[in-house]
């Protein structure tokens, strides 16, 4: 057992409670995130964060030291100018104090955190409420004030570089404004009303209000009277440097890798942070002022011009990564003034009962901490890859043996895949049987999911909304037509993803928003809304529709299932649902007369299946007997006698691993197989078609 009389010990107790409270905080943080969000905005979050600078936490978490530091001193001053020296807390003592009001501050809306730090200083080192209350409400107006002297310098540095913004004028009067206003409040106001209010301080149903409103005031005037003005300014001054400049740089940490060309002038954004400050000071409910603050920050940088989407991510994701910063240094400033204030207070010892109630207690935080935490981050791996993988590097082609496969020599068409050997993945093409590859696009963005028309002229295919994007995404992507003898593209769908032809090609199916199946029609741009989870059909919105495939002639989508149900399904015309097994990838063989799918055997591995749809009898189909057995990707020539795949000697990520295409003329032998890539980056989702 802990032996908690001694300092190891105190420590040890410490340690796990910190963690286990930071643990389920940054658990929170991301679960309250990912339940208050769009889907489809919780990949791009996630990403940004995963972008955002480590030097630039770290410079806010500094910054964030320093600025609690001289608002530590500039409480001392002002507490020291109203009651004695001798029951002033030490600086230490003090400065965990204002790190815990720190953190309170950002949990409560309307700054009702504050009451944290008159609650510490009063119960825990006996300081009157009357002095307490006056060193806020005076730290609160030189705050603004220092404000307002901020943004002074910064108007009178745009004038000589001749870059001045006449709306920070009105910004700089209304801080002015609220100073002066606060200020009248608090002495001339304040002083008259508790002369006022003194004839009924005898009066049992408002005695201690009226004495405590008398008691401020007195202290006040005696803050006043103490002549600390200048040095108040100066603490004040000192604390909104190192506040703004730490939330500045953390700004730079999340917009410059993620979004180079959004705003980050120094004067838009202290208006942006100053009026996140303002909505999330508001009497909003709110935990920890998500909402409100994004709020106030995202309509000031709109306001000056920025994109309102992109607004909100960086306000989210500045918010996020300061709560965690904030939040873990503030619960273990909270933990420290309890074992501070237990100390002080002659209390040397815990008894055994309660030694192991607390063991108890830190050991249950640390363990809801760790699971809650543990099961945040299994989802967000979920998302796939927030960096784009290495381009890698060709393979020579006589190494692998490949250069004279007798089965290309047969074989006359092409074959169309996606490939992150130019960097980001672009759509290639090889010509049969010359294996001539060719690069397709050129976009920046990720392109991925080619399907070549029935009549071998056109490709639909999904590209990103962002650069980067992984698969694993469902969300931003739209769906694309190039026209292969021209090479021009046009759009054709937003938000839409996995892109398929219907058999006579007038029409291009594909997936939005992850849960609806749509028909458009390429003659009328018409779009239809065919089938779409949480309405017609009798799932749960949640699920998502995965590489939804529709056979004409059955009229029955083959799709795979995910989020609340998984498994391999057909859905049929009538909205019923039957279930063809696990795995993924369900697709239908050209003439709908067997379906062919991915999903492991008996050991594990990846094997190919196909299934009779009218009995669901499935049989293995497909398992290279190679090195290369972790196939994925299938798709059948348009002959319906070739199949195309990707495999790899093990990786699995579909967007990352290495993965070569392969074909493999379907009926013979498994090892009869030709390679069609050669190089080490990524490679998937090919489609053929012969002529």
């Amino acid at each position: 057992m802990i032996d908690y009389s001694n300092k190891t010990g105190r420590f040890l107790l410490n340690f796990i409670i910190s963690l286990g409270i930071s643990l389920l905080i940054l658990g929170l943080l991301v679960n309250g995130f990912s339940n208050s969000t769009e889907e489809a905005l919780r990949p791009r979050l996630f990403s940004i964060l995963t972008h955002t600078s480590l030097l630039c936490v770290a410079l806010y978490a500094v910054t964030g030291f320093s600025q609690a530091f001289f608002r530590m001193l500039r409480y001392r001053l002002i507490l020291a100018s109203t009651i004695e020296r001798r029951t002033l807390p030490s600086l230490f003592h003090l400065l965990i104090v204002t790190i815990s009001r720190n953190m309170f501050v950002d949990m409560f809306p309307a700054r009702l955190g504050e009451l944290s730090y008159i609650a510490m200083l009063n119960k825990g080192y006996k300081i009157g409420v009357d002095a307490c209350l006056s060193s806020l409400a005076i730290s609160f107006v030189f705050d603004l004030l220092a404000l307002a002297l901020l943004l002074l310098a910064i108007m009178a540095w745009q004038l000589l570089v001749a870059d001045f913004q006449l709306w920070l004028i009105g910004v700089f009067l209304v801080i002015l404004a609220a100073s002066a206003i606060l200020l009248l409040f608090l002495y001339p106001v304040l002083q008259w009303v508790s002369r006022q209010l003194h004839r009924f301080r005898n009066a049992t149903w408002a005695g201690k209000l009226i004495k405590l409103t008398e008691d401020t005031a007195a202290a006040l005037e005696q803050a006043r009277q103490a002549k600390i003005v200048g040095k108040v300014l100066l603490l004040s001054l000192a604390v909104r440097l190192f506040k703004y400049l730490g939330l500045y740089l953390l700004f730079l940490g999340v917009v410059l890798p993620s979004f180079p060309n959004f705003t980050h002038e120094l004067a838009a954004v202290l208006v942006a942070l100053v009026s996140a400050e303002a909505g999330s000071a508001l009497p909003v409910p709110s935990f920890m002022s998500f909402g409100t603050y994004e709020a106030g920050g995202a309509m000031a940088l709109t306001v000056l011009g920025a994109a309102y989407f992109t607004s909100v991510l960086v306000m989210l994701a500045l918010h996020i990564w300061s709560q965690v910063i904030d939040y873990s240094v503030g619960t273990c400033a909270m933990i420290l003034f309890v074992f501070a204030v237990g100390k002080t207070s002659d209390i040397e010892q815990i008894r055994t009962g309660k030694q192991k109630k607390l063991l108890l207690l830190a050991g249950s935080v640390l363990t809801i901490g760790l699971i809650l935490f543990a099961l945040q981050m299994r989802s967000v791996k979920k998302m796939g890859a927030f960096i784009p993988p290495k381009p890698g590097e060709p393979v020579s082609v006589v190494a692998e043996g490949q250069q004279d496969n007798p089965i290309l020599a047969k074989l006359r068409g092409f074959v169309i895949w996606s490939s992150n050997r130019f960097g980001n993945h672009d759509l290639v093409m090889l010509t049969l049987p010359d294996r001539k590859l060719s690069r397709l696009t050129t976009d920046p963005h990720t392109e991925y999911f080619p399907r070549i028309s029935p009549d071998g002229t056109q490709v639909v295919f999904c590209r990103s909304q962002e650069l980067w994007v992984s698969q694993r995404n469902n969300y931003p992507w739209d769906t694309w037509l190039l026209d292969l003898p021209t090479g021009k593209t046009r759009l054709l769908a937003k938000n839409a993803n996995v892109p398929t032809w219907s058999a006579d090609g007038s029409k291009v199916y594909f997936q939005r928003n992850a849960n609806q199946f749509v028909e458009y029609d390429l003659a009328t741009g018409k779009e239809t809304v065919v089938f779409e989870t949480g309405r017609n059909l009798p799932l749960p919105a949640s699920v998502t529709l995965e590489t939804p495939a529709w056979s004409e002639i059955r009229q029955t989508l083959a799709v795979t299932l995910r989020d609340g149900k998984r498994g391999t399904f057909l859905i049929h015309q009538d909205k019923s649902l039957q279930q063809v097994g696990d795995g993924c990838e369900l697709n239908w063989s050209p003439d709908s007369s067997f379906l062919y799918q991915v999903d492991h055997d008996k050991k594990g591995n990846n094997v190919f299946y196909k299934v009779n749809p009218d009995t669901l009898e499935r049989t293995i189909w497909f398992d290279s007997p190679t090195e290369y057995s972790h196939e994925y990707f299938p798709k059948i020539s348009n002959t319906g006698n070739v199949l195309v795949y990707g495999a790899s000697t093990g990786g699995h990520e579909h967007d990352t691993a290495d993965y070569e295409i392969f074909l493999w003329p379907i009926g013979s032998p498994m090892s009869n197989t030709a390679r069609l890539s050669f190089h080490t980056g990524n490679d998937n989702w090919p489609d053929v078609f012969l002529y």
